[in-house]
């Protein structure tokens, strides 16, 4: 919403509170924020994920028209932009002029030339590239035409702005052309009256009296660069910044080719001028890809070497590796055939996945060398080692994929992302599951194709020596265990109420915390002043950091992108954009700029963002962790600043914590005193056009220029505040005498001083005045003390909530109800398997126990509860389990085999041993790799990586000895239990 020459307030009453009043009945709205500045408001609506931005941009238009009707005519319509991930520009490019001085705040004459180069040659170069949407520019500098009148000449001739105007006006007439027929010809007569050069407007004739002037006899008139209302720079040159936005449907990759090549040839043709990248999300784009296929490709190498380890020979790993290699193949067929793209979080699930498809591998490949070592022949051993873990093996994909189906539901972007991450796991569980069943025990015979001598082959006796080891200790755990069993029972049992407590413990937040090499700064000087202070300011700030090494750009004021989604900047804020050259380097370097604009400007309002990216874009990490929100009940909501700056301080003293800044902005107020203008004759629309003059801000006409098109503006030379309003002049109207008396504007006038809010915040429920914190230790234990403190200050005002807190604990309860809808799908399944309404608890048993030690690893790595870490959790307790549901399986069989109860449980520990101990080696190790890299996509994972671990670790363990337990707890007083030997 734009609204020139309208105060903040101004605007707010007579057009925002209309418009948000038709805005709030858009369906499918979850929020509706608007900020209103002098001059401009931005307003921002946040729609339910799967809302149809195109029926919404409908929608939001036709309520914004039904509110237009209400308006006056001459009110500008508000331009509405759709805003999306995609909409992120992919990188920014910065033209700046080699042979300017860094540091330097004077303008390079060949600066102007510079900025018609960019907009005509680059900006169209690279919008012909079909892989760009369009390219936003920022940072140019327009020229005008100036008439700098002399306000004591124009006086002394008795020659008012109005008879400048008027005959400024009168030449520069565009009176058409027209068809004349002279004879058997017919000519097309042209009256070139327009202005077309400064020389045109130099020699304009006007009369007054009895003389006869020229404009230059009364003004000077030059090109000059417009006022400065905002700047870009980048390296501390001043700067024209090319933001470059792709095709929705286009490749990233594509696009990245395309600008190199663009861009290199740039470079060569043009030697003066130097082009440099920011924000560039394809280098972010491709090292976090690359890091991801390292580290699946790693984890299957880990995989690979303990799968040799445990099963002694080169064979069986090669087998297994085929195998995986097939099914990640299908996997991606089935990609290809659901449109699934390969990205950050899909390949992250296939990396999770990997673990866990070749765990099917593992154990159709160790019980078919089982069976081969009791003697059966290699085709025997080949279908009946398959055919025993069928049904296990498809309960175990299962309960794994009946976790992840839940994830798809949660609400918002979460879900819709996990979805990529639910699709990889599933495809991949399923392609193992049916390549382990139909693929492998054929690539076995293959590779074995030979019979199974009684003998024991140099394979069989490299198999047994590996066993020894580890079967030892297996045995000595067990008899441990069996020994102690009430220690070890009631142990488990206490984990209940430990879980629960390690839930309360760990702190929680929505996105795990990522290391940012970029960030953000916004500041805000809090004064007003102009946009080139604002930049002598901001060179200060860069010259006092130059010492460290990193790169920077920045935005000063105003801005010209026609695609800013963001509040529109005043002359008195800028943005820098820092790079620092490693992650632990950036820490310091805000702290230092917060230093030196503690100590130089106490009253500046700064603040750090991490970098806009599409995972910011759809997380918003650099939401507020509270958000309180003061609104006021009374007629009047204008809330004295020296009130609030008060409870600001208050606030602090409450709380322990410091809201973040509000910005205030210092008025002069021009009083124009109507009973003098009655009394001296003098209009108003005179002194309105003097003040305009006076103030640089009266535009004309244009010039039209052969190639171009100038604005004129009429104005006085830049004098102070006082001396303009003295030294300018109205005329008054002739009295009797026929006299004319030129009066000054101080005459006219009186001045007053005020201080408003900058920005005027608003909401659904209507304005209000935003305290922010960051950081905050107890949220719940400081809204009271907040809410306390209003209440005292004013029984009129009434406080609310808002912030990222919030949504974490709406995140973290859909978490919540998501693992016990999964624990009840996982139920039902094991149900059906075993027949039984009794042993699925067994199974499920191991899940708090291994919820814990997930709990437990991440609180003790610094890492919090978050939505991944959460996930990682959910997840690990659809895998773990699976290494039970095989050994409660085997336990079942050798019972119905008629083996005791003991004997049965201590053989089905042997036989499904080394599948275990391997499958959770395997899933661990293809966790591992993440851990030890820094981009976005490992740091998102990281804390579900650690999740799974560290569940992993302990699940081991349960699954070894205390399923056991538990099932010989429960049965064993339906048999007879033989000594133990």
């Amino acid at each position: 919403v734009s609204g020139e020459s309208q105060s903040a307030r101004e605007l707010e009453n007579t057009q925002i509170k209309p418009l948000m009043q038709q805005l709030m009945q858009v369906g499918r709205l979850r929020g509706l924020h608007s900020e209103t500045r002098d001059g401009s408001a931005l307003i921002r609506l946040t729609f339910e994920y799967g809302t149809n931005t195109d029926l919404a941009f409908i929608e939001v238009n036709e309520k914004i028209d039904a509110a237009m009707n209400n308006f006056s005519r001459d009110i500008d319509r508000p331009r509405v932009v759709k805003a999306s991930a995609n909409d992120i520009p992919v990188l920014y490019l910065n033209l700046t002029l080699k042979t300017d001085s860094t540091f330097d705040t004077s303008v390079d004459p060949d600066f102007l030339d510079l900025c018609e180069f960019a907009g005509t040659v680059i900006k169209r170069q690279i919008e012909q590239l079909p892989e760009v949407a369009m390219v936003d520019i920022t940072g140019l500098m327009k020229k005008e035409v100036r008439i700098i009148t002399d306000p004591v000449k124009l006086e002394s001739v008795a020659i008012t702005l109005d008879d400048l105007e008027t005959a400024l006006m009168a030449n520069h007439v565009d009176l058409g052309s027209m068809m004349v027929r002279d004879g058997y010809y017919e000519y097309n007569i042209k009256f070139p009256t327009l202005l077309r050069t400064v020389e045109d407007i130099e020699n304009i004739y006007l009369r007054k009296g009895e003389r006869i002037f020229q404009l230059k006899d009364l003004a000077r008139v030059k090109i000059a660069s417009q006022s400065d209302q905002g700047l870009a720079m980048s390296g501390g040159k001043r700067a024209v910044t090319l933001a470059i936005i792709k095709q929705a449907d286009e490749n990233m990759s594509r696009l990245k080719q395309a600008l190199d090549k663009t861009t290199a040839s740039f470079e060569t043709n043009y030697p003066n001028v130097e082009f440099s990248k920011t924000r560039n999300q394809t280098e972010l784009l491709d090292y976090t890809m690359a890091n991801l296929k390292q580290n699946l490709s790693m984890g299957l190498v880990f995989i690979l070497i303990v799968a040799v380890l445990f099963l002694g020979d080169v064979k069986s790993p090669v087998i297994i590796g085929l195998s995986l290699v097939v099914s990640l193949v299908i996997a991606f067929l089935f990609f290809y055939i659901f449109q699934m793209s390969l990205n950050i979080i899909s390949l992250a699930g296939l990396a999770l996945a990997s673990g866990m498809m070749i765990d099917s591998a593992i154990v159709v490949t160790e019980n078919i060398a089982q069976y081969r070592e009791r003697g059966y022949s290699l085709e025997e051993a080949c279908v009946t080692g398959t055919n025993e873990v069928i049904t296990p093996m498809l309960s175990s994909s299962l309960t794994t994929v009946s976790v992840f189906v839940p994830l798809i539901f949660m609400s918002g972007m979460a879900g819709a992302i996990f979805y990529d991450q639910a699709f990889s796991v599933t495809v991949g569980l399923f392609t193992s599951y049916f390549t382990g069943i139909f693929l492998l025990p054929v690539l076995y015979k293959l590779v074995y194709g030979r019979k199974f001598s009684n003998k024991p082959s140099l394979h069989q006796r490299k198999i047994r020596s590996s066993k020894h080891f580890i079967y030892a200790l297996y045995n000595a755990g067990y008899y441990f265990t069996f020994r102690h069993k009430w220690i070890h029972i009631i142990g488990v049992l206490f984990t209940l109420p430990v879980c629960v407590w390690m839930f309360q413990w760990i702190d929680k937040e929505r996105m795990p915390a990522i290391d940012y090499q970029e960030a953000i700064v916004k500041v805000d000087w809090n004064e007003n002043i102009h946009t080139p202070e604002n930049h002598v300011r901001l060179n200060a700030l860069l010259q006092e950091l130059s010492p460290d090494k990193f790169e920077h750009s920045a935005y000063v004021g105003r801005q010209q992108f026609l695609l800013n989604s963001g509040p529109v900047l005043s002359g008195s804020e800028s943005v820098l954009f820092l790079k620092a050259s490693s992650f632990e380097a950036l820490a310091p370097l805000q702290q230092k700029i917060s230093k030196w604009m503690q100590e130089k400007y106490p009253l500046a309002v700064v603040s750090f963002s991490p970098p806009e990216t599409i995972f910011e874009r759809i997380f918003n990490t650099g939401e507020s962790e509270l958000l309180a929100e003061l609104y006021t009940n009374s007629s009047n909501k204008v809330i004295p600043s020296e009130v609030l700056r008060r409870l600001s301080n208050e606030i602090k003293t409450a709380t322990g914590h410091t809201p973040q800044g509000i910005s205030f902005d210092d008025q002069l107020n021009l009083n124009i005193d109507r009973e003098r203008l009655l009394l001296y004759g003098i209009s108003f629309s005179e002194v309105q056009r003097a003040l305009k003059t006076a103030f640089h801000k009266n535009e004309i006409t244009t010039l039209r220029s052969y190639q171009q098109q100038l604005p004129i503006s009429m104005m006085h030379e830049d004098l102070s505040i006082e001396t303009i309003l003295s030294k300018t002049f109205v005329n008054t109207e002739p009295d009797k005498d026929g006299k004319v008396y030129a009066i000054p504007l101080t005459l006219l006038m009186k001045n007053s001083f005020s201080e408003e809010l900058k920005v005027i915040t608003g909401g659904i429920n209507g304005e209000y005045i935003p305290f922010a914190f960051s950081n905050i230790e107890d949220v719940p234990a400081s809204m009271p003390k907040l809410r306390e403190l209003i209440a005292k200050e004013n029984n009129t005002w009434t406080l609310d909530f808002s912030g990222s807190y919030f949504s974490n604990q709406k995140m973290l309860n859909e978490i919540v109800i998501i693992l016990l809808v999964s624990v009840l799908l996982m139920y039902f399944i094991l149900t059906a398997q075993f027949e039984s309404f009794l042993q699925p608890f067994i199974v499920l048993l191991e899940i708090p126990i291994d919820v814990a030690a997930a709990l437990a690893l991440l609180k003790v790595c610094g890492h919090s509860l978050n939505l991944m870490s959460a996930i990682g959790i959910v997840v690990v307790c659809g895998i773990i389990i699976n290494d039970s549901i095989l050994k409660l399986d085997a336990m079942n069989e050798l019972r119905k085999a008629g083996y005791p109860l003991k004997e049965a449980i201590h053989e089905a520990g042997i036989r499904r041993l080394r599948p275990i101990v391997m499958t959770s080696l395997t899933t661990v190790f293809a966790m591992v790799p993440l851990l030890f890299t820094n981009d976005i996509g490992s740091e998102l994972q990281q804390p579900l990586s650690l999740a799974i671990i560290g569940a992993m670790g302990i699940g081991t363990w349960v699954s070894l000895f205390i399923i056991p337990l538990f099932y010989w707890l429960i049965y064993r007083k339906h048999e007879q239990i033989p000594a133990e030997s």
